[in-house]
């Protein structure tokens, strides 16, 4: 009987393959599915014969809890994309890791007349190396699992025609721990929003760049399961300038952590209902300006002095005039008599302390004479202070120079 010997070396060459696909991936994957328009549709264990549909590919995936899938694209150039051609929000509930070659070498997409969104990952997902485009009326990907990992995707939403959202991390109950990286977003200002965490707690978003969206990042949640303790670092949200524009919005959710963000050209930088929030390092164009100012008497708030003591706790800026995240970048002063001053300041209604200063100037001339605080205060925020003086019956008046972000 006659070798076939090329056959022999074909099937070596695809398990080898499909071995790789674990070293490739650096998981430790149960099976590898390669596509590619070039495959013979058959199998996906090499390039040779690789599946020509993403959806197909999925559809090959295991739904066992304890295995992992690595579905491999090929890149698609010029206008082709790869079409998951699905009605309504096609799902898939396997354990799957989706990789192309680099986020804009080739566009999926949800062609189908039905189409409601590209796709929803209902098991662990991790996507790499994607570029997901919503058309003109489709949501882009939801991921309803915890865990899930996105690095180097981007998002594309410029055609859109009705309101869609890029990414929605969507719990049932609270998802957690999930990671979105080095990720792109370029949408229409009057349609998409960005980022969408509903019930999603305590996930990290690291790297991320938003343009041109209705909204940058939106946080929700149900009222029964929370979406807290989310960290987002080094993000730009820029351009989201329709007249309901705003790059964060926070309707739900507690303790988020904003640092090293930068905010350009927004209608709206931040519409927060008030929490606990923590933010560092906020870079954008934000007005300074001087509170309270009542034309023509420019009055402060008088701050009535204890002797060599602290007086009571008088409110500077009350909590409903603080609508928006705001820093204190500077105070001014204007004592009654040329006397020496301590004074404090409080957001907390004088329980704590975020700010002393001491002066001695002219009496009834108003001075700065001190500079503020890096610290960004949260929307509701109420500012007191209180001040003490060397001799009895004394005051000060206080005006704050206010940065709202």
């Amino acid at each position: 009987m006659p070798i076939d010997i090329v056959g022999r070396w074909d099937r070596l060459m695809e398990r080898q393959e499909d071995m790789l696909g674990e070293a490739a991936s650096s998981r430790a994957v149960t099976r590898t599915i390669r596509v590619s328009p070039n495959g013979d549709d058959t199998d996906g264990l090499s390039w040779r014969t690789a599946i020509n549909s993403i959806s197909d590919a999925l559809d090959m995936c295991s739904t066992d809890v304890n295995e992992l899938t690595h579905i491999r694209l090929a890149p698609q150039t010029g206008g082709v994309h790869y079409n998951i051609d699905r009605t309504g929000d096609p799902s898939w509930a396997a354990n799957v890791m989706l990789m192309g070659s680099h986020r804009t070498w080739g566009k999926i997409m949800n062609d189908h007349d039905g189409a409601t969104s590209i796709m929803t990952l209902t098991g662990y997902a991790s996507l790499q190396d994607l570029n997901f485009n919503l058309g003109t009326s489709n949501n882009g990907v939801i991921i309803t699992k915890g865990a899930f990992r996105l690095k180097a995707v981007q998002f594309v939403g410029e055609d859109l025609t009705s309101a869609k959202t890029a990414l929605h991390l969507d719990g049932a109950t609270t998802i957690k721990h999930g990671k979105v990286l080095d990720s792109y977003f370029k949408g229409h200002t009057t349609y998409m929003t960005a980022i969408k965490l509903d019930n999603c707690a305590l996930s990290v978003f690291k790297d991320i760049f938003v343009h041109q969206c209705l909204k940058g990042l939106h946080i929700d949640d149900d009222g029964t399961y929370n979406s807290d303790y989310n960290s987002f670092y080094d993000t730009e949200i820029c351009r989201c300038s329709h007249v309901d524009g705003v790059a964060i919005d926070i309707d739900a959710g507690d303790v988020q952590h904003f640092e090293n963000v930068c905010m350009r050209g927004n209608t709206l930088n931040v519409d927060d209902v008030p929490r606990n929030h923590i933010w560092n390092a906020i870079h954008g164009s934000f007005p300074i300006t001087i509170e309270p100012i009542t034309i023509p008497n420019y009055d402060g708030v008088q701050v009535d002095a204890g002797e060599d003591a602290y007086g009571s706790d008088t409110e500077i800026r009350a909590a409903a005039t603080s609508t928006k995240p705001f820093k204190i970048v500077g105070y001014r002063f204007e004592p009654s008599e040329e006397k020496k001053f301590m004074l404090r300041f409080s957001a907390d209604s004088g329980s704590t302390w975020f700010d002393m200063s001491m002066i001695e100037i002219k009496k009834n001339k108003a001075q700065g004479a001190s500079e503020g605080t890096d610290f960004i205060f949260n929307a509701g925020t109420r500012i007191s202070c209180s001040a003490g003086c060397e001799v009895a019956g004394k005051n000060v008046k206080v005006w704050l120079e206010i940065q709202e972000i």
